[in-house]
């Protein structure tokens, strides 16, 4: 294979704004020390520069009115126009009252962060169509996700570069397990699950033959080619527990990597995004940042079944990633505890066994108990574990779906 090139030339604070910006849209805080927390105060202080030179050139256009008031009124009393009348000069005028009336606004505004500044260090990204200024929150359009996906996928191919991982494409027609659309007369040695019946029998009658008089000669193989198509899932848990310690952004990363490595590098194969807890939601990856499902309890089930039941009929290879760190309660919406829904969650997996669909877990959690039910799921369907941490996962899913395309290649 190719030695990885990293694909993004983002520039890292916009790359960390867009990662700050998904957070937001998810719900989550922003570290004091974040890049968008730095813009924000950036922007606070120019703000507040700004009023605090408004507000001095306010008050001295104020204090320019004042004199020029003084002025009239001493005029006034040297032309020998009355006390009173002098007075009258140094009453407030429209324009004075104007004029204080906007530096008390400014000596209102908060002399901390505002909503006002949060608003302003998004408005560059909203501009670029990054984010959708049209929407309540914090919203990555499509383009957004995907630039954060592009800048993402750099880091970790830069790191993969160092074990020769990489892209490479393959079209040939050879022996593989799927069959092609052309055919040829039979050899010896041929397997005889390619045999094409259909064209066979049309073969012996075209001859003059019938079913009884067929001969070798007759008989019609599927001519076979490399299924180099991944059909690749990632099953990301959606219960409370994940949107800690940073496990749902990196889930979310890791999707919007995988998309775009899919997207430049090998637009044949598909990704499939599920969201799940109580519910599971196929969504586009861009998608996942905004989407929610019931929390309280955990169907596992539900996002496995989907996904075979979306995979069953397609050519190619398939292979799943579950991405959890919880324990299965839930089935078929309701609750029924660990036993029962650890048993269909086991059932299910046997089937995608049948189906040929590769099942690995990806648990990140470091319970006992929890990996050793990780651990039991992959054994029954002959798939991996992995025990990862949240900041090495995008680079372990990435890692195992290059390796799954080397090996394909390779057949």
């Amino acid at each position: 294979m190719q030695r990885p090139k990293p694909c993004s030339d983002i520039a890292d604070d916009t790359l960390e704004l867009l990662r700050d910006a998904a957070k937001m849209q998810m719900g989550k805080g922003l570290d004091q020390d974040s890049q968008m927390m730095e813009r924000v105060k950036k922007k606070t202080e120019e703000r507040l520069l700004a009023n605090k030179r408004r507000r001095e050139e306010l008050e001295e256009q104020l204090e320019r009115l004042k004199a020029e008031m003084m002025m009239k009124a001493v005029e006034r009393l040297l032309e020998g126009q009355g006390e009173e009348e002098a007075l009258m000069e140094l009453e407030l005028t429209g324009d004075m009252e104007g004029l204080r009336e906007q530096i008390e606004q400014l000596d209102a505004e908060p002399h901390a962060v505002s909503q006002e500044d949060f608003d302003e260090a998004l408005r560059d990204l909203e501009q670029r169509g990054l984010l959708d200024g049209r929407s309540r929150g914090v919203v990555l359009t499509s383009k957004g996700a995907q630039m954060l996906g592009r800048g993402f996928l750099s880091r970790i191919l830069t790191n993969l570069a160092r074990k020769g991982l990489g892209a490479h494409r393959v079209e040939d027609v050879g022996h593989g397990p799927w069959l092609a659309a052309t055919y040829r007369p039979y050899e010896p040695g041929d397997p005889y699950d390619r045999i094409n019946i259909e064209r066979t029998l049309m073969t012996a009658i075209e001859r003059g033959g019938g079913f009884r008089e067929m001969k070798t000669s007759d008989f019609r193989i599927h001519e076979s080619r490399h299924a180099t198509e991944v059909h690749f899932g990632v099953l990301v848990d959606q219960s409370a527990s994940m949107k800690k310690k940073g496990k749902m952004e990196a889930a979310v990363e890791t999707a919007l990597a995988l998309s775009e490595l899919m997207r430049l590098e090998f637009p044949e194969d598909r990704l499939r995004v599920y969201a799940f807890s109580e519910e599971a939601k196929m969504v586009e990856p861009y998608e996942l940042p905004g989407v929610a499902v019931p929390q309280q309890f955990t169907d596992i089930r539900r996002p496995l079944r989907a996904f075979r039941l979306a995979v069953a009929m397609e050519p190619g290879n398939k292979q799943a990633h579950l991405i959890t760190d919880s324990a299965p309660n839930f089935l078929d919406g309701e609750f029924v505890g660990f036993k029962k829904a650890m048993e269909a969650v086991v059932e299910e997996v046997r089937i995608y066994r049948l189906h040929d669909i590769l099942l690995n877990v990806v648990m990140l959690d470091d319970d006992p108990e929890l990996r050793e039910m990780a651990k039991r799921i992959a054994q029954v369907n002959n798939g991996r574990v992995f025990f990862a941490d949240p900041r090495n996962l995008g680079e372990a899913l990435v890692e195992d779906y290059l390796w799954s395309k080397k090996e394909i290649l390779s057949l």
